[in-house]
C-alpha cells in the first residue's frame, strides 16, 4: 500500500486553495472596472450583466462533467486544465477590440472557472473524507470565496487602476501562469490505495450514478447554492458598480466593501465546519444560515432603496455570515449522502447549478432591471423572495446524516 505522510494532505489543501484563489482574478477580477469597459465600449447595463452571467453560463454547464471526468482521469488533470484555460481567457479578455471578443475571452474563461471551482473542492475532500474531516476541509476551502474575493476585488482592482482595465488584465494572466507552474509540479492526487480504501463503503442499493445525484440532500444543497451563488454574483459585478455610480465611492473603496460580504465568513466557514463535524448534524445550521441570509438580504434591499448606501455596506458582512455558514455544511452533508464513488460528480452537480442558475440569471436580471425601471430595487426584491425560497424553506426537506454510518446513508 502506498503510505504519505500525515502532513500531505494539508499541503494539498494549501495548494488547492491557492489554486483557488488565482481562480477569482478571472471569475470577477474584472467587474471592478465595469463602468470603464462599460464606456470603452458602449455598452448598456444588460450587456455589462450579461458579462458575468456569460462566465457563469459556461462554468455551470462543464462544473458536473468535470467532476465525473475528474474521478476517473485524476482531480489534477482536471486543475491543470481549467488553469490554462483562465489564462487564454484572460488574455483575449484583456485584448479584446469588441464586445464579441469581450464574450469570448468571458466565455473562455467561464470554462476555465468551472474547472477550477469543481477541482480544489473535491481534492481537498479526496484527501480527509477518510478521517471523516469533509467539514472542516471545505470549511477551509469556502473561505478561499472572502480571502479570493478581496484579492480580486480590492487587491487586483489597485492594479486595474494603475495599468488600466487591459494592462492588468494581462498581469493577471501572468499571474495564473505562475500558479499553473506551481500547480504541475506540487499538486498531487490521492494515491490509489488510499482512493480504493476511501471506496471500500460499497453501494448496495443498487441505485444508478443518476438517481444519486437527484438524492434529497443533493437537491437541497443544489437550491442553497443557487440562492448563494445568485446573491454572490450580483454582490460582485453590480455592488462595486452600485456604489461608484450611486454613491460617488472610489474604485478601490467600493471592490473592498464588495468583498466584504464574503471576507466577513471566513471564521464562520471554519467555526460552524468544525462544529457540524463534531455534532454530526449539519441541518440545524443550514436552517439558521438561511434564516440570517434572507433577514440581512431584506435589510440590504431596504438600505439600497432609501439611498442609504453605508448602511448597505455594513449589511453585506452580515449577509456573508449567513451564507458562509450554511455553504460547506450543505455541500458536506450532500457528499456524505451518497457513495464516496460520487464524490466529484455531486460536487460538479452542486456547484454546476449554483452557477448556471444563480450565477448567470441573477446579474443579467439585475442588469435588465436596471435597464427598464432606471434602478436595482425591484431586482434586490426578487433576490430577497428567492433567498427565503431557497436557503431558508428548501433545507427543511433536508435529512442529517453520517458517512461513518454508511448503511443509515444507503437506506434513503
Amino acid at each position: 500500500m502506498t503510505k504519505t505522510s500525515p502532513a500531505t494532505k494539508w499541503v494539498m489543501l494549501s495548494l488547492s486553495y491557492l489554486v483557488l484563489i488565482a481562480c477569482f482574478i478571472p471569475y470577477i477580477g474584472w467587474t471592478p472596472s465595469l463602468l470603464e469597459i462599460s464606456e470603452d465600449l458602449s455598452l448598456s447595463a444588460s450587456q455589462a450583466g450579461l458579462l458575468a452571467s456569460i462566465t457563469a453560463l459556461v462554468g455551470g454547464i462543464i462544473l458536473p462533467f468535470a467532476g465525473v471526468i475528474g474521478d476517473k482521469i485524476g482531480i489534477k488533470k482536471i486543475i491543470l486544465v481549467g488553469l490554462v484555460a483562465a489564462i487564454v481567457g484572460q488574455f483575449v479578455f484583456a485584448l479584446a477590440p469588441d464586445y464579441g471578443m469581450l464574450m469570448l475571452g468571458r466565455a473562455i474563461s467561464g470554462l476555465g472557472v468551472g474547472l477550477l471551482f469543481v477541482g480544489p473542492y473535491t481534492m481537498a475532500i479526496n484527501w480527509f473524507e477518510r478521517e471523516r474531516k469533509s467539514g472542516i476541509a471545505l470549511g477551509v476551502m469556502f473561505t478561499t470565496d472572502g480571502i479570493g474575493s478581496v484579492f480580486a476585488l480590492y487587491l487586483f482592482a489597485i492594479v486595474l487602476v494603475a495599468f488600466g482595465w487591459r494592462t492588468g488584465s494581462t498581469i493577471g494572466g501572468i499571474f495564473l501562469i505562475v500558479v499553473l507552474v506551481i500547480a504541475a509540479l506540487f499538486l498531487k492526487d490521492v494515491p490509489p490505495a488510499q482512493a480504493d480504501e476511501a471506496a471500500q463503503e460499497a453501494d448496495t442499493s443498487g441505485r444508478s450514478a443518476l438517481s444519486w445525484l437527484f438524492s434529497r440532500n443533493v437537491l437541497v444543497a443544489a437550491a442553497f447554492f443557487i440562492g448563494e451563488w445568485g446573491i454572490f454574483a450580483v454582490v460582485a459585478v453590480w455592488m462595486p458598480t452600485i456604489l461608484i455610480e450611486e454613491a460617488g465611492w472610489s474604485t478601490t473603496a467600493a471592490g473592498f466593501f464588495a468583498s466584504c460580504y464574503v471576507l466577513a465568513g471566513v471564521a464562520t466557514s471554519i467555526i460552524f465546519g468544525l462544529i457540524s463535524d463534531s455534532l454530526g448534524k449539519r441541518k440545524n445550521l443550514i436552517l439558521l444560515a438561511g434564516l440570517a441570509m434572507t433577514l440581512f438580504m431584506g435589510a440590504l434591499t431596504v438600505s439600497i432603496a432609501s439611498g442609504n448606501y453605508v448602511f448597505a455596506a455594513i449589511c453585506l458582512p452580515l449577509v456573508g455570515l449567513g451564507v458562509y455558514t450554511g455553504m460547506p455544511l450543505a455541500l458536506a452533508l450532500a457528499t456524505e449522502s451518497v457513495p464516496a464513488r460520487m464524490a466529484g460528480a455531486v460536487n460538479g452537480f452542486v456547484l454546476g447549478i449554483g452557477f448556471i442558475v444563480g450565477g448567470f440569471v441573477y446579474p443579467y436580471v439585475m442588469g435588465l432591471v436596471k435597464d427598464s425601471t432606471g434602478d436595482y430595487v425591484l431586482g434586490f426584491v426578487g433576490m430577497v423572495v428567492a433567498t427565503a425560497i431557497l436557503n431558508l424553506c428548501f433545507p427543511f426537506l433536508a435529512k442529517d446524516v453520517r458517512r461513518a454510518q454508511p448503511a443509515e446513508a444507503l437506506a434513503r
